[in-house]
């Protein structure tokens, strides 16, 4: 007799769950007990780290050896579950060959999309060489889903409903292919819609009334949106946008600054801007625009980036200074909260940070992230300068934190400082 044996079935799936699943394929020669459990357990994770365990076993055996074993421990495993699938985790995108043919891709998310799985959350990333399986889009059980390393080049001849039921959709470096533009897909109950390091995103058009969060990111340098289409389609009805600054097209040298079309965003309560670097006039009249378009704004982050390759001083500082040609020429009525990481202390920050205490009349809290380095003295200076602009909102209080390490995730906030605070 052991202590964990006579859990709950729930309990020990949860355990099971948190292991590899080799591993957890293991313990169902421990006792029947965990054997039940492994047969029903609902998540099922097929990852980098399963498909090496076959290249070191693999190695030096017959060429092909290795991925038969792949494809036969796969499909075992999928025979002899007695439990629903809620859950299931497919990386081929870092297998080495030979990878796992088109036909058992298909033939696994058959078995997936059939009824009685319930299948809830899937993650699947593939590769160049394999299409996503049709099945997927009708499946009426799928709620989240995230696709990445493919080419989306879905061949329905004219407009359709896919993913029925589906809440949540992420791509990661996705291709969408120009057979699919012009094709409008319906996605009815679609909630959150994001792009990551994505390509062609304008030909994938999409109808879902209930979409609230959007998301845009691009950590290549230098690449830039074809189309703002990508995001201005969908301003009216979300919530919460995030996006990726340095995708604004910026305009040949000497060129005016490129003005985006922005709709009214009546609902948009969030704005999460990456990489805004106010130095570059095109980012700053981007982001100004955004703002003024945003009557129902209540939260603003940004995460700042200082490339000095794209600094015009000049003509940022005319922007924000000249009333002919500030885009902002309304309050943000309600917006109440503001962080900006990475605040290096420079003198358009500085201006625009002014403009947005003297445009925002309830604001009540302002956070300001550095990370100071070796000109500490300096950025403190300058947030001292800073507690002292004028407010539009009596209730304003700003908080000043310093990081401690250089890294810093996009949430993590517990490797930071308290430098001073004031009302």
């Amino acid at each position: 007799m052991d202590v964990i044996s006579s859990l709950p079935a729930e309990v020990k799936e949860r355990i099971l769950e948190r292991l590899p699943i080799r591993d957890a394929a293991r313990t169902a020669v421990l006792s029947t007990r965990w054997k039940d459990a492994w047969l029903r357990l609902g998540r099922l994770v097929f990852d980098r780290e399963f498909f090496e365990s076959f290249s070191s076993r693999y190695e030096d055996d017959e060429e092909g050896e290795e991925g038969t074993a792949q494809i036969s421990a796969i499909n075992d495993i999928f025979l002899l579950r007695t439990g629903a699938v809620k859950k299931f985790t497919l990386h081929l995108e870092d297998v080495s060959d030979p990878k796992p043919r088109q036909c058992d891709l298909d033939l696994w998310c058959r078995f997936l999309s059939r009824n009685r799985n319930d299948l809830e959350e899937l993650e699947l990333f593939i590769s160049r060489f394999h299409k996503l399986p049709m099945c997927i889009f009708s499946c009426r059980t799928i709620k989240r889903l995230s696709l990445g390393y493919f080419i989306f080049d879905l061949p329905i001849p004219r407009p359709g409903c896919i993913f029925p039921c589906l809440t949540s959709l992420a791509f990661w470096d996705v291709e969408f292919s120009d057979t699919v533009k012009g094709i409008g897909y319906t996605i009815p109950n679609l909630e959150d819609l994001s792009f990551f390091c994505c390509e062609g995103i304008t030909n994938f058009e999409i109808c879902s009334p209930k979409l609230e969060r959007y998301t845009v990111v691009d950590s290549v340098f230098g690449r830039k949106l074809d189309d703002s289409r990508c995001f201005t389609r969908y301003l009216e009805i979300i919530k919460t946008l995030s996006l990726n600054a340095t995708l604004v097209p910026v305009p040949c040298k000497n060129a005016e600054i490129a003005r985006v079309t922005l709709p009214t965003a009546i609902n948009l309560k969030t704005i999460n801007l990456y990489e805004l670097n106010v130095s570059c006039p095109e980012q700053l009249a981007f982001a100004l625009q955004l703002l003024q378009n945003s009557p129902t704004l209540c939260e603003l982050k940004i995460w700042a980036f200082n490339d000095l390759c794209c600094c015009d001083i000049t003509k940022g500082i005319r922007l924000m200074e000249d009333p002919n040609s500030c885009i902002i020429k309304q309050d943000l009525e309600i917006l109440d909260t503001i962080t900006i990481f990475e605040f290096r202390g420079s003198t358009l920050e500085m201006l625009f940070v002014k403009t947005l205490l003297s445009k925002s009349p309830t604001l009540r809290k302002v956070r300001m992230m550095v990370w100071a380095g070796d000109n500490s003295e300096y950025v403190n200076s300058r947030l001292r300068e800073l507690l002292l602009f004028p407010r539009a909102s009596p209730k304003a209080i700003i908080f000043c934190f310093e990081r401690k390490h250089q890294s810093l995730s996009l949430n993590n906030e517990h490797d930071i400082q308290l430098l001073f605070r004031t009302t």
